[in-house]
């Protein structure tokens, strides 16, 4: 079992300094788009209060990375778009002023694709994020360069936006493992929209144990590790129609299952037919992107007038343009295509749990991507992100092998319900198997 890595360090000040250091020398990775001036001055407080015997939280001197669409007060938030490059957020986000009140330091902003659209991190501010194990590949997104810090080693942690699948396919590219909980609309203050509907916001970690650290901050609730559960007579619903046909990526997946009913799980394959229908389904961000970025632009000092004004100065990515103006047609929510999609979303949420009551299943279980990056083109995930992020139930992606190739391969668990402390307790029993290798 992974030990945690978010503990306080015994040095604040020299622990900054250490991952300055390493965000300098990964320059090459398009990771970062800013440092933050007061991190220092945060370190030294830290040092001066551990010195003391006075711990502001369990999050104590820890440096964290944010993605840049999540405002942390005095800093910058760009999108990591140009034209929003004067943009200065005025107050924290909730989640990270909960992460501050526990003690964490905000050290960086992490680059990402530009307003979170894409599955590959490109931006016109902080161009490609590069995969650090293998640079010349894409780090996957939306959360691409907060998933690149960490398995880079800038920080143990970042913040990401999951809204289609941006945190689980950058930790599945870079081995890391990244939550998205539940859909919860309270937790997006602060935070730039994409889909109101859909996006959520998590951590990006080495460990389960630190997924739930940080997962339990975020939402307010008091800390508490999860507890492993015996995997003998626990009941997945394996979705093969998302295991795609990348080689290499196939047989550590077959290995990772073949591990896990060695150790007593129970395997039941899962046809779920509506997967057409989910591959199908426009959108929804299509049609909420334009209210929701016009509203926060609103709200925002120094700040374009509108999405309108945005296009129209041309100062944003320039592969954007197309997507962008088709926004632009949609200026209103209420259109039969968006209130088609929004029943969808609770067509599907009833249809996974009649599946899983049907079956008795604890949890859903699939590859997190159907095929490795091979380029700094974005490669199709298939719609397997897509069944949390239009449901709204949690799933946790974590790494369950490296390929022959060398890169590592996610495996995805769909909660059936909104409990993400099963999900995590599940995942722990998971990680511990395969991390026994």
């Amino acid at each position: 079992m992974r030990a945690k890595r978010l503990i306080p360090p015994e040095d604040c000040c020299e622990e900054l300094a250490r991952r300055l250091q390493i965000i300098e020398h990964h320059q090459h990775l398009n990771a970062i788009l800013g440092i933050n001036p007061a991190a220092r001055a945060q370190a030294e407080r830290c040092e001066r209060l551990r010195r003391r015997g006075q711990w502001l939280g369990p999050l104590h001197g820890v440096p964290l990375i944010i993605k840049d669409n999540i405002a942390c007060a005095a800093l910058p938030i760009t999108l990591g778009c140009k034209a929003l490059a004067s943009v200065r957020a005025a107050n924290d986000a909730l989640v990270v002023r909960r992460l501050r009140a526990a003690g964490a330091i905000i050290m960086a902003r992490a680059n990402l694709s530009e307003f979170a659209f894409d599955v590959r991190s490109r931006s016109s501010l902080g161009g490609d994020v590069q995969h650090p194990h293998q640079p010349g590949i894409t780090a996957g997104g939306s959360s691409g360069g907060s998933a690149a810090a960490v398995a880079a080693g800038m920080a143990d942690a970042a913040l990401g936006t999951d809204t289609g699948g941006s945190i689980r396919i950058p930790c599945s590219y870079t081995g890391l493992v990244g939550l998205r909980p539940a859909w919860r609309r309270t937790m997006l203050a602060g935070i730039a929209p994409l889909s109101m509907s859909k996006d959520t916001v998590g951590p990006m970690v080495h460990t389960v144990r630190d997924a739930a650290l940080l997962h339990a901050i975020m939402h307010g609730v008091s800390p508490s590790d999860p507890l492993p559960l015996p995997l003998k007579h626990r009941r997945f619903g394996v979705i093969t129609a998302l295991q795609g046909n990348d080689a290499a990526q196939l047989t550590v997946w077959h290995q990772a299952l073949e591990r896990l009913r060695l150790d007593g799980a129970t395997l039941i394959d899962v046809p779920l037919p509506i997967l057409t229908e989910v591959a199908a389904q426009p959108c929804l961000s299509l049609y909420e992107f334009h209210a929701g970025i016009n509203a926060w632009l609103a709200a925002q000092r120094d700040a374009p007038a509108s999405l309108r004004a945005i296009v129209d100065a041309g100062d944003h990515l320039a592969e954007f343009s197309p997507l962008l103006r088709q926004m632009l047609s949609s200026p209103q929510l209420k259109t039969p295509q968006w209130l088609q999609g929004r029943h969808f979303q609770r067509y599907l949420l009833r249809t996974l749990a009649a599946t899983a009551a049907t079956s008795g299943l604890d949890a859903f279980l699939y590859p997190s991507v159907q095929q490795h990056p091979s380029s700094l083109e974005k490669m199709p995930p298939g719609c397997a992100p897509e069944l949390a992020a239009i449901s709204g139930l949690p799933a946790i992606t974590l790494p369950c092998g490296v390929a022959e190739n060398g890169l590592p391969v996610g495996l995805e668990l769909l909660a059936t319900t909104r409990d993400e402390h099963y999900l995590l307790s599940l995942a722990l029993s998971c990680e511990a198997l395969f991390s026994s290798e």
